[in-house]
């Protein structure tokens, strides 16, 4: 995948998920008392309107949105730090998910304020695993090329 289609797919992800928020979650969020001081509470309503057809389970309204946020951010940061090492590409692009991982942790330790939720875990763990697969993935082929060109020259 180019550059462009990483940064173009992480936008996507961020849209959908907003999208999702905006249609489901209840209206006395902070976020809909922002639109509505930028107007756009009429494009909402007629968004929540559309949406009124579909009633999905939780799944989709309440840890959905998250998963694809973090899937998001670690498509753009890893995409935008593509000029640096694997290890500062890695850390900044796991801090959002780990951050995600480590309050739902907390929350079910009951260290931190919020409800525990498998699906939210899960949401924030599989775009992760996905990062490490894909650069565990990677650097196997560049090494096994590596290893490759330097038995072939001997």
């Amino acid at each position: 995948m180019s550059l462009r289609q990483q940064n173009m797919l992480g936008w996507i992800l961020v849209g959908l998920g907003g999208l999702i928020y905006l249609a489901f979650r209840p209206t006395t969020l902070l976020m809909f008392h922002v639109a509505e001081g930028m107007g756009l509470m009429p494009l909402i309503a007629q968004w929540r309107s559309w949406m009124t057809i579909w009633q999905p389970a939780e799944f989709w309204v309440y840890s959905l949105p998250g998963g694809l946020w973090a899937a998001a951010y670690i498509l753009l940061a890893y995409g935008l730090l593509s000029r640096q090492s694997t290890l500062l590409r890695l850390t900044v692009a796991s801090s959002i998910p780990m951050t995600g991982i480590v309050s739902e942790l907390l929350q079910g330790g009951h260290c931190l304020p919020g409800v525990f939720d498998w699906a939210d875990l899960l949401c924030y763990a599989t775009p992760l695993v996905v990062l490490y697969i894909y650069v565990i993935i990677k650097n196997l082929n560049i090494w096994q090329v590596s290893l490759t060109a330097s038995t072939v020259s001997n």
